[in-house]
């Protein structure tokens, strides 16, 4: 990879597939800073990438805690935006708007005000990564107010890809994947869902957060790459 020394900043970076990609920049030989909201996850996620990475506390739903974060970084070749919010889960009948509208303010609204506190600190021509959703791109009952927000994302991507330029912007969009999202639901649900999924896959299993992060990584270090959409969902756009 060609990222060795280049300074990549991970929002949502302390689990999961955030987690998961700085490892592998890490490991790289690339200069880490993860950030989030809990410092005690961004104390667990530091002590697991061996102290080779910074943390940096901050909320990005809050604009003026995200133009304090870029004050603080100074300067970036790459940004990673993969935090996660509330979800509008549900039938759409019984969905209500405000649900709706608390997934837009905490996913979409929130990589929206991030993109624009870090982009006076991007490398011109560095690079932008945004992490979305399957919902997006499959038609799976109960998930209407997941696939208008990552759906959203999506085509925002695209049009600053243009906008932005030389400045790289691409998305990655997760199927299934094993992370501690899923660890609310009791052990025989979360199981369920997991098999049956797998079942229905091109692929016959669900994924693991380092076959993320390992698209991710691609992205980030092909130059030549931008306004891409990348499924990482074991074929699930074609499975029923």
């Amino acid at each position: 990879m060609s990222l060795a020394q280049q300074r990549v900043f991970i929002l949502g970076g302390s689990n999961g597939m955030g987690l998961a990609l700085a490892q592998r920049l890490v490991a790289d030989g690339a200069q880490v800073i993860i950030g989030g909201r809990s410092t005690a996850r961004l104390d667990d996620a530091l002590a697991t990438l061996g102290g080779q990475a910074e943390g940096l506390s901050v909320d990005f739903t809050d604009a003026a805690d995200l133009a304090r974060a870029a004050q603080q970084l100074g300067s970036l070749d790459h940004l990673v935006l993969a935090a996660s919010s509330d979800a509008a889960w549900g039938p759409f009948a019984q969905t209500p708007a405000d649900a709706l509208r608390r997934a837009l303010e905490g996913k979409l609204i929130g990589y929206w005000q991030a993109l624009q506190a870090m982009l006076p600190i991007l490398r011109r021509d560095g690079s932008v990564l945004m992490l979305t959703g399957a919902a997006s791109r499959t038609a799976m009952p109960g998930t209407t107010g997941l696939a208008a927000v990552n759906g959203a994302i999506t085509q925002m991507a695209q049009t600053l890809a243009l906008e932005l330029a030389p400045l790289r912007v691409n998305v990655v969009s997760p199927g299934l994947v094993d992370t501690p999202a899923y660890d609310g639901l009791p052990a025989e649900a979360k199981r369920g869902l997991f098999e049956a999924t797998a079942q229905r896959l091109p692929v016959g299993r669900t994924g693991m957060s380092d076959d993320v992060a390992a698209a991710m990584a691609f992205l980030l270090d092909n130059t030549f790459t931008t306004g891409a959409l990348l499924d990482v969902d074991g074929g699930a756009r074609m499975s029923r």
